[in-house]
């Protein structure tokens, strides 16, 4: 669910900021602001709305076809995740697109490549750090999330790991059976850890990819 998540958002998340950073139109001061704004909104606060608008429609959706969608969905609560944390990786990749020099576009266009084959095959290269840096920053969000997980999952074959390491805890706590809740603890570490070690260079270099034109 949280490789959903990210994948989601980073096929948003990337043309849109490429959008914002680098073509000036009509309304493209009024999507800045609109994303600069979503950065002061805390997750937290907007939980019991997210809840009670995804309630209304599967009511809405039982009563036409019988059946429930926005509930108890994996992928609904991956499109919720990659929703709150749009604002904040638009911001961070707008600011690092608007950073890069533009003759690298300028010389893809007289080469005849479009706006699209010019973001991905010139941008999104000489961007890797900053999105290696988003990536990285959202996978720990996700997969440490717990709220609106527990408010949007009550199935218990559906509880996300920070949900159920919560039950564990309670539960081992109370039998004084510690073992076990470390064990628990342990297991929702190493993930985070193995995807640090394997993108730790990229976090720390510097912009060394890219295109040249001789």
């Amino acid at each position: 669910m949280t490789v959903v998540a990210i994948f989601l958002l980073v096929i948003i998340a990337l043309p849109a900021s490429y959008v914002l950073a680098r073509f000036k139109f009509k309304s493209s001061k009024f999507w800045n602001v609109l994303f600069m704004a979503g950065l002061f909104i805390n997750v937290n606060y907007i939980v019991v709305p997210i809840f009670l608008m995804l309630n209304d429609g599967d009511k809405w959706i039982y009563k036409t076809f019988g059946t429930t969608f926005f509930m108890n969905n994996l992928f609904v609560l991956a499109l919720v995740y990659a929703a709150t944390a749009l604002p904040f990786t638009i911001y961070l990749l707008s600011g690092y697109f608007k950073t890069l020099a533009r003759d690298y576009e300028e010389a893809a266009y007289v080469d005849g490549a479009g706006y699209f084959r010019t973001m991905v095959q010139i941008i999104i290269p000489m961007a890797k750090p900053s999105i290696v840096t988003v990536i990285l920053f959202n996978f720990l969000a996700f997969w440490n999330e717990y709220i609106i997980s527990m408010t949007l999952l009550t199935k218990p074959e559906l509880k996300t790991l920070p949900v159920g390491l919560m039950n564990l805890m309670a539960a081992q706590r109370s039998a004084v059976q510690y073992g076990k809740m470390y064990a628990g603890l342990v297991i929702v570490m190493l993930p985070t850890l193995i995807l640090y070690m394997c993108v730790q260079k990229k976090l720390t270099q510097g912009m060394t990819v890219g295109g040249l034109k001789g």
